[in-house]
């Protein structure tokens, strides 16, 4: 496994922006895609830290100016970043193969870009590219089972995403007849009760389960409550390694503790709609 704080992952395409956590209210899709959850929290620490200055001649605008200033830190520190993905990915072992058999593999899908005048064909980010790398991988070099991509249309109807994943697994040397679409999800939870239909008509009730160790809680929980068996095959992990690297504050950190806070928000939401 590589070093200096990456994640364990096949080649992947330049990053696209992260799809935005399912919000259950369609009016107000367009207003939470345009906001993350680390952008409101930078935003209370700066105002928290601006208060604190300008009262600094007492102690308790001193205060105010130091949790500020630690918080933005913190935020932005790698070894931060690394132990809040703990309770996440640690129950996953790190290796390249899934731990027992199965009958099936089944990918989730992340976002694609659709087409552009400029750009006539859809684009997938990079989370839908690397899972499909590794689905295609594990079909080759692990068992040569039929995978099950899952995804539905954007929100302009766009072509269903399980459509894209299909070409990128095709090219990464899938037989055609090997691949199954479902093409009416738009989340987690969906992909797991839309899969789980298609896999009851086949007949199958055991999975490898392809998505990051960080999202593979909340979509092992989602197939397991549809009554699938679940082997998990998670493709990319973060790890940590003693490197001038992992102590500088970066934009990558902040961006992962957004990733572990999607998680972590989506288990709690999918908690209270017994999802999971």
């Amino acid at each position: 496994m590589s070093g200096s704080g990456h994640r364990t992952q096949l080649p992947r395409p330049p990053t696209q922006p992260a799809r935005p956590f399912f919000w259950p209210f369609a009016p107000e899709r367009a207003i939470i895609a345009a906001m993350t959850y680390i952008q409101p929290m930078i935003l209370v620490l700066l105002t928290v830290a601006s208060i604190g200055l300008l009262r600094l001649r007492n102690s308790k605008g001193s205060l105010l100016a130091s949790v500020g200033v630690v918080g933005l830190l913190l935020l932005s520190w790698p070894p931060v970043d690394w132990l809040l993905s703990r309770p996440l990915e640690a129950r996953y072992p790190i290796r390249a193969l899934p731990s027992a058999s199965a009958q099936v593999i089944v990918v989730l899908s992340s976002a694609v870009d659709p087409p552009k005048p400029e750009r006539p064909y859809p684009l997938p980010d990079k989370a839908t590219y690397q899972r499909c790398e590794f689905a295609a991988w594990l079909h080759k070099h692990w068992q040569p089972l039929p995978i099950l991509a899952c995804g539905g249309r954007g929100a302009k109807d766009e072509e269903a995403v399980s459509v894209t994943m299909r070409q990128l697994l095709h090219r990464a040397g899938v037989p055609e007849e090997m691949i199954w679409t479902e093409e009416r999800s738009h989340s987690t939870h969906e992909n797991a009760v839309f899969g789980a239909e298609i896999l009851r008509r086949r007949g199958i009730d055991k999975i490898a389960l392809v998505v990051e160790a960080q999202s593979m809680p909340r979509a092992e929980a989602s197939f397991r409550r549809e009554g699938i068996v679940v082997i998990p095959a998670p493709c990319e992990f973060r790890e940590f390694s003693f490197e001038l690297e992992e102590f500088i504050p970066s934009w990558k950190a902040i961006k992962r503790n957004e990733d572990t806070l999607h998680e972590a928000a989506g288990l709690a939401w999918y908690w209270l709609r017994r999802w999971i």
